[in-house]
């Protein structure tokens, strides 16, 4: 690819992407601030609750390898529309208030949705960005994710009433949709990658030692960042009587401080050439940092504390994200590509499995029989262990410069 001929449209097509993200992602996490509200107007218990929250990772986690080879087969503009499209019924659906039904149906949706688009957002970088530029290009629309689950913990308690506030969250992401499929395209002219049949993609992606690695790492990271996230601002009600929209102001700020983490430490790891060093600091670093924070039940102490543990948090995740977009450039790896949206789907599969088992399965349990500290306790180790994975990778060596490409 000749990037220096289409760098304002390689941006313009990552931001797109970054604002479909970041709006499903947004409208998705008004929910953990309203957890009280939520339960009295369902009429769901806090396991029911759970279970929605959780469900469209787990729905993505089953779909995020079709959708990948979906992708790889009809293109990734095409598939992404799609899946934002679902996601924004969904919210639509969600303005029905009838019981426990009529909150997880539209949930389902949600993940249908997440499934056909996050895959393909890997693929999207791999091949509109070079190499030198594909960590930052990551970590970019990473950023889109952590801001919106943020922003979501924020807005929740401004919303004008639960149904109408869905109905224009919904609409956001509609026309998100919309502005994704006029503005995205698959790859640069003269650059089209071939088609491939939908099999070969995953065969070459389970046969992919890097691939699993990831795979495995995203599981433990999301089972233990969505628990602490969707119970933090009830947790610091329920032990230390903050009011839960303060709560959720103080949980935004893991994601908002690990959006800096997601543009900084990244790329500075790839500089220094020590990115499992960084991944290991950054995955460890977190509960180090957070766990004594979280016992200190001070307001002040817990809005500075987090901050510094989500920049820390935030730094993980790009790493991880960006294996499939320098399998191509390894030869001991048998993913080339035409396969990226295959092992994509693979990786974001394991990771959304995470992110549905971790609340209602493992620290849910552990809240109800132990209680928030042990739990939170529990959870970030689980999600320190990515960092331990990370030092199995095979990394490339970085050799290009900016436009050499």
């Amino acid at each position: 690819m000749n990037d220096s001929a289409y760098p304002t449209k390689r941006w313009a097509i990552l931001g797109i992407a970054w604002g479909g993200f970041f709006a499903v992602a947004m409208a998705w996490y008004v929910m953990p601030t309203l957890q009280p509200d939520i339960l009295e107007l369902y009429g769901v218990t806090a396991a029911q609750f759970r279970t929605a929250l959780t469900l469209p990772f787990l729905v993505a986690g089953i779909l995020a390898i079709p959708g990948g080879i979906i992708a790889d087969r009809i293109g990734l503009r095409r598939a992404a529309t799609l899946g934002l499209g679902i996601a924004g019924v969904g919210f639509l659906l969600r303005s029905q208030v009838g019981g426990f039904w009529s909150l997880l149906t539209p949930m389902l949706l949600v993940g249908v949705g997440m499934g056909l688009t996050m895959p393909n957002l890997p693929k999207l970088v791999s091949v509109w960005f070079p190499p030198d530029e594909t960590g930052l290009a990551t970590g970019i629309y990473n950023t889109g994710l952590m801001g919106g689950l943020s922003t979501g913990l924020i807005i929740a308690p401004f919303l004008p009433g639960w149904s109408t506030g869905n109905l224009l969250l919904g609409g956001v992401v509609l026309v998100l949709a919309i502005a994704f499929f006029a503005i995205v395209r698959d790859s640069p002219p003269g650059d089209e990658l071939p088609k491939t049949p939908m099999i070969e993609g995953i065969q070459r992606a389970v046969k992919s030692r890097n691939t699993w690695i990831a795979s495995f790492a995203l599981f433990a990271g999301l089972t233990g960042m969505v628990a602490i996230q969707g119970e933090l601002p009830v947790g610091l009600f329920e032990l230390y009587d903050i009011p839960t929209a303060t709560g959720g102001q103080i949980a935004s700020l893991i994601t908002y401080a690990s959006v800096l983490g997601a543009l900084t430490i990244p790329g500075f790891a790839t500089r220094r050439d020590r990115r499992k060093t960084m991944l290991v600091v950054a995955s460890v670093g977190f509960g180090v940092v957070m766990f004594p924070v979280w016992l200190t039940g001070n307001v002040t102490v817990l809005f500075v504390g987090t901050a510094i543990a989500g920049y820390l948090a935030g730094g993980a995740l790009p790493i991880i994200m960006e294996v499939p977009t320098w399998l191509p450039r390894l030869e001991s790896d048998p993913v080339e590509s035409q396969h990226v949206g295959a092992a994509s789907g693979l990786m974001t599969s394991l990771m959304n499995v995470g992110g549905f088992v971790g609340l209602p399965f493992i620290i849910g349990p552990i809240i109800d029989l132990q209680g928030y500290t042990v739990a939170f306790g529990v959870a970030m180790v689980i999600f320190a262990f990515q960092g331990i994975l990370g030092l199995l990778f095979t990394f490339p060596e970085i050799t290009e410069p900016a436009g050499s490409q």
